[in-house]
């Protein structure tokens, strides 16, 4: 073994020593930028939530009528326009307040729905609730979805009179979101 083989393994730096050191080799410095830029790549996709910020949307409507017993009418709420709401913007909580039909019906009940950005299909509905008056329904499970989808109402009535009109009284909808 020549001596200045031996000299080099001897004095060779331990790994975590050799990224510091002086005159480090050019790939090592790759190594400490890509460790470098990957952490402020991470910080920058997933903010703490104590710095991400907050917003929300809301959406009055009339109910559409309902012309036969057992029948049913969809209302669809969303932001207009979409490109209002940020494209990261997560749904954070759901508010929906859902007001009976006047036609004397003697059942109401009510469906909420989610549905994706550009999308026709539910893909989150909670179970069919009897409302009798005014009703501030609140949601969680929408959560984490697209604060750029929208939200359905189905209102379905038995009993009354039709065809079944919604008067002034409307449905609103809010979405909380955080981006």
């Amino acid at each position: 073994m020549a001596a200045g083989d031996r000299r080099r393994r001897e004095t060779r730096p331990a790994a975590s020593a050799r990224l510091t050191a002086k005159g480090a080799h050019m790939n090592r410095n790759i190594r400490v930028t890509a460790v470098l830029v990957g952490a402020v790549a991470s910080a920058a996709v997933a903010p703490s939530p104590a710095s991400a910020a907050t917003g929300s949307w809301t959406v009055s409507q009339s109910k559409y009528n309902i012309y036969l017993d057992g029948g049913y009418a969809t209302m669809y709420f969303s932001k207009s326009p979409q490109s209002a709401v940020p494209s990261n913007a997560l749904i954070t909580g759901t508010s929906v307040l859902v007001t009976p039909y006047p036609n004397g019906r003697t059942s109401e009940t009510v469906r909420v729905c989610y549905r994706q950005q550009y999308s026709t299909t539910e893909i989150l509905c909670t179970e069919p609730q009897e409302i009798t008056g005014a009703t501030t329904i609140t949601l969680s499970q929408f959560n984490g979805q697209s604060a750029r989808g929208s939200v359905t109402v189905r209102h379905t009535l038995y009993g009354g009179t039709y065809p079944a009109t919604g008067g002034t009284a409307q449905d609103t909808v809010t979405v909380s979101y955080q981006y």
